[in-house]
């Protein structure tokens, strides 16, 4: 049942000011479609419930003006502004009752952007709070005509003008743009940071490397996947029969790249495109030729965020440090959605991946050892390695995933 309000009941205990901070310009997807001069209260059913940068989705069923189910999309802030509020992906699941509070739309649709939200224990989250601070959002660029800045200014005049009051900017994990953990450690960019005494590396990744697909070896080492494959549990091996009864039919089955899903970990490091390194002494970034896939392993010491608060994706949360002449890399964090080992090999939340990277002839070869943990899907530990190779006078280029592209392709339209 929807009521147009000005604010929760004043009974329910709200976290005052939780999700917006001083002076922050509340901005990502255009506000253009929501009505900010009314609240709408919704209390119904979450039938989708997704914490993922850049901000929180949830779908709300509730009863319509007709009696009949009526399902009200949600958009939230930034998943870095809700942690800050205590929120976290913990707090809301699918098939809980819950109350939002919500900028309608203005074309009357069901939907709205958040405001506050009740869970289903009763805790109240809210940014509408009388004790908040005054709350920016800053009126849609397209929208605002132009006004002539003042005659003579230069450049440098309006860059004083514009200038944040301080420099530089000590992020607290609520602007624009920041990730789960923004404000809680030093960046791994930050001087001070990069500037730490450490050991000197045995090896520097920095480069362009090719993966070396041993074609010739498909049927012993399996090329760009991961020969012999373990034993799986029931689910696994149920998703992998489903998977060989399509192929051998010539269907394709479950290809979420084919959706622009990110190909994510392992397939990362065995796609064929090369792969962009860049190391640093925190931080190793790598940029894939496919779909510019982007990985980022932490190498300051870090500690790893804690389940709740992380934002689960494909290629997880990946920690390294170095142990004589090898990289250890360890990464978990990952999600269950869309995600693939491999062609008919599913893998979701409980997988661990821990690489040992080392350097061969003369440091153009890279060794990747992988073991695999997902006791959802196999049994036991599943142990493989692979090998990238330096590659010259190669660069990577932009490379986007269309999905009208991939729709154009045979079997997939």
């Amino acid at each position: 049942m929807r009521t147009v309000l000005l604010r929760f009941q004043a009974a329910v205990a709200v976290l005052a000011g939780a999700f917006v901070a001083p002076g922050v310009t509340l901005a990502h997807h255009s506000a253009i479609a929501f009505d900010e001069t009314q609240f709408v209260d919704v209390t119904g059913t979450v039938t989708t419930f997704i914490w993922r940068n850049p901000h929180l989705i949830v779908h709300v069923e509730t009863e319509g003006s007709d009696g009949e189910p009526e399902v009200w999309p949600i958009e939230g802030q930034s998943i870095a502004m809700l942690i800050r509020a205590g929120f976290d992906r913990d707090v809301v699941h699918e098939g809980d009752r819950i109350t939002v509070k919500v900028y309608p739309m203005k074309n009357g649709e069901p939907g709205g952007l958040l405001q506050g939200l009740i869970s289903a224990d009763g805790t109240a989250y809210s940014m509408d709070s009388a004790d908040a601070p005054e709350r920016r959002r800053q009126p849609v660029p397209s929208l605002v005509a132009f006004i002539p800045p003042p005659e003579r200014e230069t450049w440098q005049m309006r860059e004083e003008k514009t200038r944040p009051p301080n420099l530089p900017i000590v992020s607290d994990g609520t602007g624009t743009g920041d990730s789960e953990s923004a404000g809680l450690m030093s960046g791994a960019l930050d001087p001070d940071n990069l500037a730490r005494e450490r050991p000197v590396p045995p090896f520097d990744l920095t480069g362009v490397w090719q993966f070396r697909g041993e074609d010739e070896w498909r049927a012993n080492y399996g090329s760009y996947e991961f020969k012999p494959m373990p034993e799986l549990t029931p689910k696994g091996q149920a998703f992998y029969d489903a998977y060989m009864e399509a192929a051998a039919q010539g269907d394709r089955y479950f290809d979420p790249t084919a959706e622009c899903y990110p190909a994510g970990m392992p397939r990362l490091m065995t796609r064929y495109g090369s792969l962009m390194m860049l190391q640093y002494p925190t931080v190793i970034f790598m940029v894939s030729r496919l779909s510019n896939e982007y990985r980022v392993i932490f190498l300051d010491g870090r500690e790893r965020l804690p389940g709740s608060r992380l934002d689960r994706n494909w290629s997880g949360e990946s920690l390294g440090y170095w142990e004589g002449d090898t990289l250890v890399i360890e990464t978990e964090g990952f999600t269950d959605e869309n995600h693939l080992m491999q062609a008919g090999v599913i893998t979701g939340t409980q997988l661990k991946i821990t690489e040992r990277y080392r350097s061969i002839n003369d440091g153009n070869t890279l060794v990747m050892d992988f073991t695999f943990e997902d006791p959802e899907h196999w049994v036991g530990e599943w142990n493989h390695i692979k090998f990238r190779d330096r590659v010259l006078r190669s660069d990577i280029k932009e490379a986007n995933c269309i999905p009208a592209d991939n729709l154009a392709l045979p079997g997939l339209g």
